[in-house]
């Protein structure tokens, strides 16, 4: 009898705030582009448009990742430089999408970010108009950071 009150009680308690919610993945902003992941392709086409490759390398349930994409994404400034000066693209640091990298070798997401030495979600990676890699934040900044370096 004891028991059967004490699961009734347990059954009657609120439920927890739904943080599991939360910790899903956060939609990107819509000038996030969908390519082949052939960064060979994606450099050139960035650099016909007058705009550079930045790649976003995230993961579901990072709350950094959530901040840079619900706080600095969703500032106009810091979209409408973004939206303007690069072709912006994101990967999963744990995912298995095939991505070919500037010298034409092929690589799993997760491959990729173990060769780039990925520590960090998230973490974003800038290229020039030959594919080189011109800057890289590692972890989250905030807005005014973040923005200096668009800049």
């Amino acid at each position: 009898m004891k028991l059967a009150g004490l699961l009734l009680c347990l059954f009657l308690l609120p439920a927890p705030a739904s943080g599991a919610a939360a910790a899903g993945p956060v939609a990107l902003p819509p000038w996030f582009t969908e390519t082949f992941l052939d960064f060979r392709e994606d450099v050139a086409k960035a650099a016909k448009e007058n705009r550079r490759l930045m790649v976003y390398f995230g993961q579901d349930g990072c709350p950094y990742c959530k901040e840079l994409i619900l706080t600095n994404f969703s500032q106009k400034r810091i979209a409408d430089k973004a939206q303007k000066n690069f072709l912006s693209i994101s990967l999963n640091i744990w995912g298995d999408r095939e991505v070919t990298w500037t010298d034409g070798k092929k690589y799993s997401e997760k491959r990729l970010a173990a060769f780039l030495k990925i520590q960090f979600t998230p973490t974003l990676v800038f290229f020039d108009e030959r594919g080189a890699i011109v800057a890289r934040l590692n972890g989250y900044y905030p807005p005014h950071r973040f923005e200096a370096v668009l800049d």
